[in-house]
């Protein structure tokens, strides 16, 4: 009879841990950012690396003028560094997931919804004077990923997301740095 009372006891018990189990959390491992050619600087910082159900994991970018003149970006959707994205390869081409940010509500430019993004494609022109940066927060979100692996930094529609030039010429350059973002998925039991 004991024994009878504990299975069903486990039983009970594994069937209420299994709902906590359902949904695997995560962590930013590493962020790698290598240097690019050029006066305009890229860094990428991990500010919380845990990725949950109820807490997203935060990047801060932040976009360096590192010559001695202003430079115009480039952009769609928010400036500078408009819809981000971390895309994941895979046998049928690379799925990507929309990195989040408070900056999407503010801007006229682009729509974000649970389960839709648009863009107005309309482009967005400002100068980084010389030694100036901005800096702009973005969140991954752990119900977006696709599981662990190392993912890419591009643009969510397009995979350059911004050019720049300096105010003397007239030919926009494709800023691409080769952003590598690697997520480890975290054990729920200790």
């Amino acid at each position: 009879m004991r024994r009878r009372r504990y299975l069903s006891v486990a039983s009970a018990a594994l069937v209420g841990l299994s709902g906590c189990l359902g949904d695997p959390e995560y962590t930013v491992i590493d962020v790698t950012v290598p240097e690019t050619p050029g006066t305009l600087t890229l860094d990428v910082e991990p500010v919380d690396t845990s990725v949950t159900v109820d807490s997203p994991a935060r990047l801060s970018f932040t976009l360096r003028n590192d010559g001695d003149s202003a430079l115009s970006v480039r952009t769609t959707g928010v400036w500078p560094f408009g819809l981000l994205a971390l895309a994941l390869p895979r046998e049928r081409g690379p799925e990507r997931i929309l990195l989040l940010s408070d900056r999407y509500a503010e801007s006229d430019h682009v729509q974000v919804s649970r389960n839709s993004v648009g863009n107005d494609n309309e482009p967005l022109v400002r100068q980084l004077t010389a030694g100036e940066s901005v800096s702009r927060r973005y969140e991954i979100h752990g119900d977006r990923l696709y599981g662990a692996g190392t993912y890419t930094l591009r643009g969510y529609f397009e995979p350059v997301p911004l050019s720049y030039r300096s105010v003397e010429s007239t030919d926009w350059t494709a800023f691409r740095p080769e952003v590598t973002v690697r997520v480890g998925e975290r054990s729920l039991l200790p």
